[in-house]
């Protein structure tokens, strides 16, 4: 009788993959850029962060690897949703304001979806490892947030090199080595998830005791940054994480952790808990951050409509939805990134946009209803968890370049397509022993 598969077996990498020093080189890189993805504040020179260096420096190690050896690598899908995003750059710079003034803005995008967005699906194969270094370098954000709030006020400004933006923490919201508070809130809302997901499988029991650690810090971390989207987008997410058939008792375990670290909290540390239910409550009370968000997006869509088709040039994306709310005098812009790349990249762009969230999770959830061994499963569902969690994030804010929303993404398409090519009996960066083992229907219980 064959043992049954698991996830090792289907991401093992190559004899080549194995022994390339350049390729080796070229993931742990990589897997190093996603521990340092959220240190928005380390820019060593150039104002580019620590984790785009290593991502550069992983793709000429990948560049420079014989592509011999490389089998189906090539043949990774391309995400059409960036594609289409480039496309309706290229066609809104008609609008833009000069061709200098867009050139900048472009060159970035172009760097993330025509540069980082296949590279991370290059190395998507070993998925575990990716998630592994994300939640670690989440957590260690957390934690230096939670020093920052506590015994060392001042580590962040310590860390920070090149910093874009100035520590914000006597406002009594932290920030850690993100830009903005409610970056690390976020970032930490996924680690929680992503932790959470390690936890309930029997991956995670050898390395329980530091993911728990990790869901602790994600959790006072994202309660110290007073962003008050993060249950807006942890909770659905969770839901699809964690209620499924095959996981009930595990679902019921995680519901009963959350409350007893909630109650924790609430007892040992009372005036985190105070001052985050202090801002849930100000909800609809304070003006500028509210009912400000609304007017700006209100004048996007009235933007958008003067010129919906080219858009207004990537050099605006910045400028999209800024006005002066009357009622406050205060300057405010968009909050809602689909808004953003529709006001500035055009039809094609919003389009695109919509595409990196919905052509993954539609090729994820089909999967889903395959028969597939459970280490699969278990992780396409987390993708698509995921997912959700970074699509609400992308519309209750303004995250045009930041790392922590887009890397994710591009590494899950890149398992999803993987995953696909070896049910479909397509060669995508996978061998012949992979097909099998995806193709291998899971025993029935």
């Amino acid at each position: 009788m064959r043992p049954a598969p698991t996830l090792k077996s289907f991401v093992e990498l190559s004899d080549f993959e194995r022994h390339s020093l350049l390729f080796g080189a070229s993931a742990i890189l990589f897997r190093i850029s996603l521990a340092l993805v959220t240190f928005e504040q380390i820019r060593p020179a150039y104002d580019i962060q620590l984790s785009d260096y290593c991502l550069f420096l992983s793709l000429l190690f990948y560049t420079l690897a014989p592509k011999d050896g490389l089998l189906g690598i090539r043949g990774s899908i391309f995400p059409v949703g960036g594609i289409l995003i480039l496309l309706g750059s290229v066609l809104a710079m008609i609008n833009a304001s000069s061709l200098g003034d867009a050139s900048g803005p472009f060159m970035r995008l172009v760097i993330l979806f025509a540069v980082f967005a296949p590279l991370a699906m290059i190395h998507s194969k070993e998925i575990r490892k990716n998630v592994v270094y994300l939640i670690s370098g989440i957590a260690v954000n957390s934690f230096i947030t939670i020093l920052q709030a506590s015994l060392f006020p001042g580590i962040a400004d310590a860390l920070s090199v090149n910093p874009t933006r100035p520590d914000i923490s006597e406002i009594g919201r932290f920030q850690g080595l993100t830009s903005h508070p409610n970056i690390i809130g976020l970032s930490a809302a996924l680690g929680l998830l992503l932790a959470i997901g390690e936890l309930i499988s029997e991956r995670g029991k050898r390395i329980r005791g530091p993911l728990i650690l990790a869901v602790v810090a994600c959790a006072l971390a994202a309660l110290l940054s007073g962003s008050r989207t993060v249950f807006v987008c942890f909770i659905p997410s969770l839901i699809v994480l964690i209620f499924q058939k095959k996981r009930r008792k595990a679902a019921i375990r995680v519901v009963i952790g959350i409350a007893l670290l909630w109650f924790a909290i609430s007892y040992l540390i009372p005036g985190i808990m105070a001052q985050f239910t202090q801002r849930i409550d100000s909800s609809g009370i304070q003006v500028d951050s509210d009912y400000g968000r609304l007017w700006s997006a209100f004048y996007t869509v009235v933007e958008i409509s003067q010129k919906p088709v080219l858009g207004w040039g990537v050099d605006h994306l910045d400028d999209a939805g800024l006005v002066e709310v009357p009622w406050t005098g205060e300057i405010v812009g968009a909050h809602n990134t689909f808004l953003k790349f529709w006001h500035g990249a055009g039809l094609l762009g919003a389009i695109g946009f919509i595409l990196l969230f919905a052509s993954p999770a539609r090729r994820i959830r089909k999967l889903l209803k395959r028969n597939l061994p459970s280490p699969l499963s278990e992780f396409l569902r987390l993708a698509l968890a995921s997912y959700l969690l970074l699509f609400i994030v992308s519309n209750l804010g303004p995250f045009d370049y930041n790392r922590f929303l887009y890397v994710p993404l591009f590494i899950f398409a890149g398992f999803a397509s993987r995953v696909e090519a070896a049910v479909n009996g397509r060669s995508v960066s996978i061998s012949q022993e992979e097909k099998k083992l995806a193709l291998r229907p899971q025993p029935q219980t």
